[in-house]
């Protein structure tokens, strides 16, 4: 999966969190946050194009919506044998925890469930989106005008959006109000002219 703005502020977050614990994150695993409504989880037995329009998330996904198709994704670990790991501090840490604690241990569980992985709208994946590269700078931009310090890290493929790790950046990143602002960003940019 591709980070996107959206998804890139829960994941600054988990990745500090569980740097905290002493977790080393995985930064090339996909990156992203929630799934379209429709996409609440892959059907028992669902395959091929069916169970990829399920995972699909739409251009501009809210955050119930990833986390809906996340939950899907992460019962389908714990269903193959990932438990949910607590954090250190007793907070549920969930089976994302558990597999980075021991990524060798589960990778088998976490292959079994590589087809019901949550997918990025295909316009925010550089291989689907000639324009992709300025979509995101045009996108960056629209989010800074509302007052959130954003940096593309990463370079062609890999480019993607994070928050400037400050306190009141990433509070106001992550607040209702800079969500939504992404998320509107997000669309305006991406859809096609």
């Amino acid at each position: 999966m591709r980070k996107t703005s959206m998804t890139t502020i829960g994941l600054a977050m988990l990745v500090l969190s569980l740097g905290a614990c002493g977790a080393e994150p995985d930064t090339t695993e996909p990156q992203v946050a929630a799934i379209p409504g429709a996409a609440t989880s892959a059907a028992p037995g669902a395959t091929g194009a069916n169970n990829a329009a399920v995972r699909q998330l739409p251009l501009g996904a809210t955050m119930e919506e990833i986390d809906r198709a996340y939950d899907a994704y992460y019962a389908c670990w714990t269903r193959n044998g990932v438990p949910s790991k607590p954090m250190p501090n007793g907070s549920p840490g969930g089976p994302l925890l558990s597999y980075k604690m021991d990524p060798k241990k589960y990778q088998p569980a976490v292959d079994a469930c590589a087809d019901q992985e949550p997918l990025n709208a295909p316009e925010l994946d550089p291989q689907q989106n000639a324009n992709f590269a300025d979509d995101l700078r045009e996108e960056k931009a629209c989010i800074e005008s509302h007052g959130i310090k954003m940096e593309i890290r990463g370079t062609g493929d890999d480019a993607s959006l994070w928050a400037v790790d400050t306190k009141a950046n990433i509070a106001k990143a992550n607040s209702d109000e800079g969500m939504e602002f992404q998320r509107q960003c997000e669309i305006s940019a991406f859809t096609q002219k």
